[in-house]
């Protein structure tokens, strides 16, 4: 989930400081893939930066600033995982309130589904040192992507 740029070309990301600064005064949200194969095995990347780091999570991003929640998706799977995802075929699954799972802040993920028809290649990409499926929740997961695990899959 990475919006932070010490000095990013781009308007719509934040410095550092003002990225954690924005969790003092208003709830961010973020948005998150939940991606299952053809066998209903659902994918997780180990994050490669802080917070959490190491930690199994769901892909994911905080929204930028004008930028619209099938934008956001399509990005997170070119910077996250290395293969497009087309939001027209995301579907919105659940949206969770988590206020004190992660420790820069008040959040609230918005989850979307996405059904993989072919094979892909799990391997680190962008943020993310590895990616794998799984079909039950590891013990190592980061931020309250636990509960929202528990919430989709009953």
């Amino acid at each position: 989930m990475n919006q932070i740029a010490s000095s990013h070309p781009d308007p719509l990301f934040l410095s550092r400081n003002d990225f954690i600064n924005s969790f003092a005064h208003v709830p961010r949200v973020a948005c998150d893939l939940f991606i299952v194969d053809r066998d209903d095995r659902f994918l997780l990347t180990k994050r490669g930066i802080e917070p959490d780091r190491g930690k199994w999570h769901l892909p994911g991003s905080f929204l930028l600033k004008q930028e619209s929640i099938d934008q956001c998706l399509e990005r997170i799977a070119s910077s996250e995982l290395g293969f497009p995802v087309s939001s027209r075929d995301c579907r919105l699954k659940i949206v969770h309130e988590n206020i004190e799972h992660d420790p820069r802040g008040h959040i609230i993920d918005v989850v979307y589904k996405y059904r993989l028809l072919k094979d892909v290649i799990l391997k680190g990409w962008g943020d993310s040192m590895s990616m794998a499926f799984f079909t039950s929740p590891p013990p190592d997961i980061g931020f309250n992507h636990e509960q929202i695990l528990k919430e989709i899959l009953g």
